[in-house]
């Protein structure tokens, strides 16, 4: 089986939601026990055997970069300016002359400790992009934003609530780069492609039975840090 190397980091935004804490860096760079998550978050990536990491960045970059210059080796890691706020879409257009056939996709706020070969398994037997997903009953305060029936993902919509959404989009994702080459370069949401390559059959799911843990919200990083405090190491 062919392996997946590379993977997209997209970390970009403002984190308004979390400024009480990051104050003047980029959210990515907040500490949990001690330790910036993106470094974490790399060490995971780390772990899972994937070489290459194209980092999206945009609000204060020159911090990300610079920290990670000095302070992290192991992984062939891309930086991706943002010059101009493009969105989660516009921000992977943006990076699309250095990505690879395939790659995995994640967002810089995410912590998923989940079996990527077990992924690209999948991926590689359905021949089609693939998202992972939750149950909404997993994860609270979070609605749910996708609709699956009888197998199939029928609908991706973080903006519109309705109750035959049973899921919550996971956060890792597999993606073939021709379905990218025709995009211009942009202010455009990931969700717009998810919502067309559903659309158009060209894409898979993989249902996760595991929470996910984030700090694109106070909330989400006081459990992070709660759990660091009390086994000492993510979940």
């Amino acid at each position: 089986m062919p392996k997946i190397n590379q993977i997209v980091i997209l970390n970009g935004g403002y984190g308004s939601r979390v400024r009480s804490i990051s104050g003047n860096l980029p959210k990515c760079l907040i500490k949990i026990g001690g330790t910036p998550f993106l470094l974490h978050q790399l060490d995971l990536i780390k772990k899972a055997k994937i070489k290459n990491v194209v980092l999206c960045v945009g609000y204060k970059s020159e911090y990300v970069i610079n920290f990670l210059k000095k302070n992290y080796k192991g992984l062939n890691i891309r930086f991706v300016v943002e010059k101009k706020k493009l969105g989660t879409g516009g921000a992977l257009i943006n990076s699309l002359k250095y990505l690879k056939k395939n790659f995995f996709l994640t967002y810089g706020d995410s912590w998923l400790n989940i079996n990527y070969y077990n992924l690209q398994k999948i991926f590689f037997s359905k021949n089609k992009s693939l998202i992972t997903v939750v149950p909404s009953k997993i994860i609270k305060n979070h609605a749910a934003n996708i609709y699956i029936k009888r197998g199939v993902i029928k609908d991706y919509n973080k903006k519109k609530i309705n109750r035959n959404y049973k899921y919550i989009d996971y956060g890792l994702m597999i993606f073939k780069k021709k379905l990218f080459l025709n995009s211009k370069i942009k202010k455009i949401d990931l969700s717009f492609f998810i919502s067309n390559f559903i659309k158009e059959n060209r894409i898979v799911y993989k249902i996760v039975y595991k929470k996910f843990y984030q700090i694109g919200d106070l909330k989400g990083i006081k459990e992070l840090k709660e759990y660091y405090h009390r086994h000492h190491e993510l979940p």
